[in-house]
């Protein structure tokens, strides 16, 4: 075995051995000199990197030469452009010999090396090389340069290298459009090369920036390439997508060297606009001049010119159909107008309804340069005049319940009102409505939505005395009249149906103003015109009337404050019994049940009422034969047994002791039965309210007969039977009453 092939820890031992054996030879003996003998060359190297764990020759000291750094035509330089250098060191040994696949890494601030990790392979000759270029070429500053070689463990590094940026001049050359005339919207190639101005060589990696007067580019910034080589593409198009038309420039600028920017001229063909759309996407429903809402609205038509926006085309706009007294584009105009495209292409038309309601379809037209109409048109969509003034007549309030209860705070019914036109259109969004309430709490107010608002009322205090709160909802409107002339408006020779002045709060009902109650009053001040009569629904104030259309509408309502334990009217503490002899045949009963016992209210809504009735008798007759007699005994006193024997039955009468005696035919010894004579006591309502409406007709000072009368029905009561009625009002106040009627 050869010393190389042995295992490592063989090879080491021996060599340990020799060395030693060595040591002790150079130890004495001789002339007595100390000498060290030099070490004996063993062939033992450290494994190389071609193959040995990526280490080379043993070298015991490594050396790096300073960095040579080279332009790229070759030339040392401490400036580095745009063109970029080249940077290279050699690595050698002590003894001055190369040393080959040594790593070295650059370092450098604001500039590029020549791969990802700076760093580079030693070749054969010890050389390492990385070409260099300015991260910014408008860079110029200065800065230092040094590389650093590790090899063996071993590294060095160079003294740093001062060097400096250079911006170089760039000139543009070879500035070409591909077609210097264009139809509207059209596209062009553009083409430069990127120069050093200073050795006229093509320079690549120059930004070049491209900017125009109208238009746009695929690529506004571009980087030279392949001998400074530049492209990108002009379109006839803004960047809001707006058409380019006439005479405009094309500039071309590098990015480090601004005041080399070159200029070329496009000749673009005018916009010829070919299509026009309506381009309103919301549903346009205007308020008719009288009803107090906006009287004016807007649509917008939009030209396009090859599918996109033309500028300054001129467009005809004219009434398709709508009523007579609409009026577009200025106010009273009724005649076809010409319109000009803004910047977008968009033409906005102005709309002004009159007091007519009724759909709207304008026309677009598209115009020739010479002023003559084209065939291309557009037509508006869902335009319509729909919403008028409230009127009195379309006037109305709905309640959630308008009977609550009196005796707690807190019970609350939701009030809607309900307006309409006199066309029966919904009066504008945002129509206030007020409200005013002679007890409990109201909301002041709610404005309008599709026609409709809500206020809620809450009882508290305070409670009138005969337990009914007067509230009224007033709003700006029209009164009511009738159109004789047809125009859809008020003017003379039209009738008022109703005529309306000031108005009040009727908190007693009686439909006349009583300043010293201190009830509400609302004044519009008018004179000259005969009121119409007032009424629960419209209270009105005479001789406060005008013959104008403008008033302030009312609708008063009343509002029950019921107590949670019932009156009963009708319905005493007892009944009579059934008829003994048909104790089937019903007895009916009826009745009235009030919330307040000044009987002007029922009870609360949603109170619900129930009958029952309970049977108290029971009794198990006995029937003997006695000398010729049958005694029948422990009967329901007052009635008659029906006694057997075989097919023979006698009716015998019970005294009220339960006991009867009759003479009988029936042998003695026959075996008798008694049918059994107990009645079960029967008892329901057959008619009215057994839940108490949400809504009711509380009247004119007292509910309705009605919504408060029941009817009860029984049979088969016999004395001491009872019956019950069981009221239940609910929440807030819910309470449970029940009343017992016993049968005499």
């Amino acid at each position: 075995m050869s010393y190389s092939s042995r295992p490592l820890s063989s090879k080491l031992f021996q060599l340990t051995a020799l060395s030693l054996a060595l040591t002790l030879a150079g130890c004495g003996g001789g002339d007595g000199t100390d000498t060290i003998a030099p070490a004996p060359d063993l062939g033992v190297e450290k494994p190389s990197s071609d193959g040995n764990n990526g280490t080379g020759p043993i070298v015991g000291e490594i050396k790096i030469t300073p960095i040579i750094l080279t332009d790229d035509n070759g030339n040392v330089t401490r400036t580095i452009t745009s063109a970029g250098a080249s940077a290279k060191v050699t690595v050698t040994d002590s003894a001055g010999k190369p040393v080959s696949n040594a790593l070295v890494s650059f370092q450098a601030e604001s500039v590029i090396f020549g791969n990802s990790n700076n760093t580079v392979l030693t070749n054969e000759n010890g050389e390492a090389s990385i070409s260099i270029k300015p991260v910014d070429n408008t860079n110029t500053g200065s800065y230092q340069l040094s590389a650093t070689v590790d090899y063996n463990d071993l590294t060095k590094t160079t003294q740093g290298y001062n060097f400096s940026l250079q911006s170089i001049e760039v000139l543009l050359t070879s500035f070409v459009l591909s077609n210097d005339t264009l139809p509207s919207g059209g596209k062009t190639n553009i083409t430069l090369k990127t120069k050093d101005a200073a050795n006229n060589i093509f320079q690549n990696d120059i930004t070049v920036n491209f900017g125009t007067s109208c238009g746009s580019f695929d690529t506004s910034s571009v980087v030279s390439s392949n001998q400074g080589d530049v492209t990108t593409t002009y379109t006839a198009i803004d960047a809001n997508g707006n058409l380019c038309a006439g005479q405009q420039t094309v500039t071309a600028t590098p990015a480090n060297n601004p005041a080399n920017k070159q200029t070329m001229t496009v000749n673009i063909a005018g916009v010829e606009a070919n299509s026009v759309v309506y381009t309103t996407t919301e549903k346009v429903q205007l308020g008719a001049s009288n009803s107090g809402s906006s009287n004016s609205g807007q649509i917008e038509f939009t030209v396009y010119a090859n599918g996109r926006p033309a500028a300054n085309q001129q467009v005809e706009i004219s009434k398709n159909f709508a009523p007579e007294d609409f009026s577009f584009v200025t106010l009273n105009n009724q005649n076809p107008k010409p319109l000009t495209s803004d910047s977008q292409g968009k033409v906005v038309v102005d709309l002004y309804p009159g007091v007519k309601p009724g759909p709207v379809e304008i026309k677009a037209t598209l115009k020739l340069p010479n002023g003559n109409l084209t065939i291309i048109t557009a037509l508006s969509k869902d335009v319509s005049v729909a919403t008028g003034r409230a009127t009195q007549n379309g006037f109305s309030i709905s309640m959630t319940k308008n009977v609550l209860a009196f005796d707690v705070d807190g019970d609350s019914s939701t009030i809607t009102a309900r307006l309409v036109d006199r066309v029966g259109n919904p009066v504008p969004d945002g129509t206030v409505v007020s409200f005013v309430s002679e007890g409990g709490r109201v909301t002041p107010n709610c404005t309008t939505s599709k026609g409709t608002c809500d206020v809620e009322f809450t009882t508290q205090n305070p409670r009138p005395a005969d337990n009914r709160t007067t509230v009224i909802a007033y709003v700006e409107g029209d009164k009511s009249y009738t159109d004789v002339d047809g125009d859809n408006k008020f003017s003379v020779g039209d009738i008022l149906t109703h005529n309306i002045g000031d108005f009040f709060r009727d908190d007693n009902e009686n439909h006349k103003y009583d300043k010293n109650l201190g009830e509400f009053v609302y004044k519009r001040g008018l004179s000259g015109a005969t009121c119409a009569s007032s009424s629960l629904f419209q209270p009105n104030i005479d001789d406060t009337c005008d013959n104008g259309l403008a008033a302030t509408l009312r609708y008063q309502f009343v509002l029950g404050l019921a107590s949670n334990n019932p009156v009963f009217d009708g319905l005493s503490n007892s009944l009579p019994a059934n008829s003994v002899d048909n104790p089937k045949k019903p007895i009916t009963r009826n009745f009235k049940m009030y919330g307040n016992s000044a009987l002007t209210v029922s009870m609360p809504s949603g109170t619900t009422i129930d009958v029952a009735a309970k049977d108290k008798t029971n009794y198990t007759p006995v029937a003997e034969l006695v000398d010729g007699r049958i005694q029948v005994s422990k009967a329901e006193p007052n009635t008659i047994a029906i006694v057997k024997s075989g097919s023979t039955s006698e009716n015998v009468r019970i005294g009220s002791n339960g006991t009867g005696s009759l003479p009988t035919t029936i042998p003695a010894g026959s075996t008798l039965s008694v049918a059994d004579t107990n009645v079960t006591c029967e008892a329901e309502l057959i008619s009215g309210n057994k839940t108490v409406p949400n809504v009711i007709s509380l009247g004119n000072s007292k509910v309705q007969d009605k919504d408060v009368l029941y009817t009860l029905v029984y049979n088969s009561c016999r004395p001491n039977d009872q019956i019950k009625v069981t009221v239940v009002t609910p929440s807030p106040s819910a309470n449970t009453t029940v009343k017992t009627i016993i049968i005499e």
